[in-house]
């Protein structure tokens, strides 16, 4: 976007925020008359979403206000984002511009938690407007278990799973228990698109291997909605200028060089009910050096900030760690832990592994390439996702693959263990 007009939209996505109550405060006196101006803007944070939370960051009034939605974080305390009719049209319209192409032909099974977030509804209200019809099928809730779900999409002949993307492994799994070959038995399915969690090269090849479909995937949050999505060549692209984007150095301050891992700061550029100027999203982001094949470059999503795992000044991503899992047999269900100077790897084993001495000699290489010890040990199914209870299996919230140093051993030993 032209300079000029890109400070145009900041000044006055800048004093549409200063309608609402945090905002005035925050902004108070703030134009700019360039980009510098604008990066000596504060930053928001999570704790001021919290704080303020649920009408302090309300930019309209609320009689134009259509939909609420929270996100509770890792404290517990959620975060309220209100959207009025004008922004939810712009988040379909985003969203309609994924590469999987809805249409009246298709028919969508919706796997994500209706209650609260925001992807259920605009996965469905998005394939509504192309004519597609919906089959919610909310993960949070007992009425439709995983099995209920293979069975929907069986009979109801089914066209695309939008689903988190380790729901669709677990999905496949539920389908192979009841003598079904996900590549072979869902004749009718053409694609899958995931949301909620970061996709690597890795999980999208994993997914696209065991059911036989391109993977099409969708980064947003809660406070923003859909923000890119996949083209058809399956690399996310910004659509439509609906926000600015900075990534930045750990510093806040510097831009990262292209190519480079950087921290994902949003501006709102759209007169949004809840804006998001100069927001911290917590999430690192990489933009790709090459070109699409659609002609612009792409955005991989590495994951959360806390998200790393770090052992002697060595970080590790959740691009990093499905990269060292994917050769194996097993590298479906995982968690990682850091501990005295190490990386630990924890698999659930899917059939026979590899020798002992052959994970031996794959964690020696892994020292040589990274410079610190890595080790992996594989643990009996369900360590890490119990199978017990099929009604909730695959109902728990946003995966959990950061395991705490102190609940190692307990992992390790809390099924018998093969290694």
């Amino acid at each position: 976007m032209e300079e000029q007009k890109l400070l145009l939209r900041l000044q006055k996505s800048i004093d549409h925020a200063k309608s609402s109550p945090f905002y005035k405060k925050h902004l108070m006196n703030t134009n700019i008359h360039s980009l510098e101006d604008f990066k000596r803007i504060p930053f928001l944070t999570k704790r001021h979403l919290r704080e303020n939370s649920p009408f302090g960051l309300l930019a309209v009034s609320k009689n134009q206000t259509v939909q609420y939605h929270e996100s509770s974080g890792t404290t517990g305390q959620p975060i309220s984002i209100w959207y009025s009719e004008s922004d939810l049209n712009r988040i379909i319209n985003r969203t309609s511009e994924t590469g999987v192409h809805f249409s009246n032909k298709d028919t969508m099974v919706v796997r994500f938690p209706y209650a609260m977030s925001i992807i259920a509804h605009t996965m469905q209200d998005t394939g509504k407007k192309h004519g597609t019809c919906i089959i919610p099928t909310d993960s949070r809730t007992t009425i439709t278990p995983m099995t209920r779900v293979i069975e929907l999409l069986r009979k109801c002949e089914a066209t695309i799973l939008a689903c988190m993307s380790l729901h669709a492994v677990m999905l496949a799994e539920v389908a192979e228990g009841v003598g079904l070959n996900p590549r072979k038995d869902f004749p009718h399915l053409r694609a899958i698109c995931t949301a909620g969690e970061p996709i690597t090269l890795y999980r999208r090849r994993l997914l696209e291997r065991i059911w036989g479909v391109p993977v099409y995937d969708n980064y947003g949050m809660t406070e923003t909605g859909t923000i890119m999505v996949d083209c058809k060549h399956q690399h996310l692209h910004q659509v439509n200028d609906d926000f600015y984007l900075e990534i930045l150095e750990d510093d806040l301050q510097t831009a990262t060089q292209q190519g480079d891992i950087g921290n994902l700061v949003i501006t709102s550029l759209s007169q949004s009910a809840t804006p998001m100027i100069r927001y911290i999203t917590g999430d690192t982001v990489r933009i790709s050096t090459e070109l699409c094949t659609c002609g612009k470059p792409y955005y991989e999503i590495h994951g959360r900030k806390e998200a790393k795992w770090t052992v002697k000044d060595i970080e590790f991503d959740l691009w990093d760690i499905e990269e060292i899992i994917s050769p194996l047999n097993s590298n479906k269900y995982w968690a990682a832990a850091t501990r005295n100077d190490a990386l630990h790897l924890v698999i659930e084993k899917e059939g026979q592994e590899s020798e002992a001495n052959m994970i031996s000699k794959y964690e020696q290489e892994l020292k040589e390439k990274f410079g610190v010890s890595i080790y992996i040990h594989y643990v009996e199914k369900g360590a890490l996702y119990d199978r017990r209870e099929p009604l909730s299996f695959g109902m728990k919230g946003k995966p959990i693959y950061v395991l705490p140093a102190h609940e190692l051993d307990y992992v390790l030993n809390r099924l018998d263990v093969n290694e």
